[in-house]
């Protein structure tokens, strides 16, 4: 488990902090946290995919360039 601290976890704290003092600050704190932690896994899983994508379309072209190399062909 990846364990993080980061500016959305802060927040976070600062919003449980802050919520006896003023309650629209806290709640705006809050969303403000919960929206970039959404939006930081989104890019991350979006990064990903990518190289996923990436590495499938090399594995493609390693087969196919093994296959140009060792298959026979008739030359008339």
């Amino acid at each position: 488990m990846d364990i993080k601290l980061g500016m959305p976890e802060l927040l976070l704290i600062f919003s449980l902090v802050v919520y006896s003092q003023s309650f629209t600050f806290s709640v705006i704190a809050f969303c403000l946290g919960v929206s970039a932690r959404i939006v930081g896994y989104v890019m991350n899983y979006s990064i990903q995919m990518k190289k996923a994508e990436t590495l499938e379309q090399n594995v493609e072209d390693l087969g196919k360039a093994f296959t140009d190399i060792f298959s026979v062909k008739n030359e008339n």
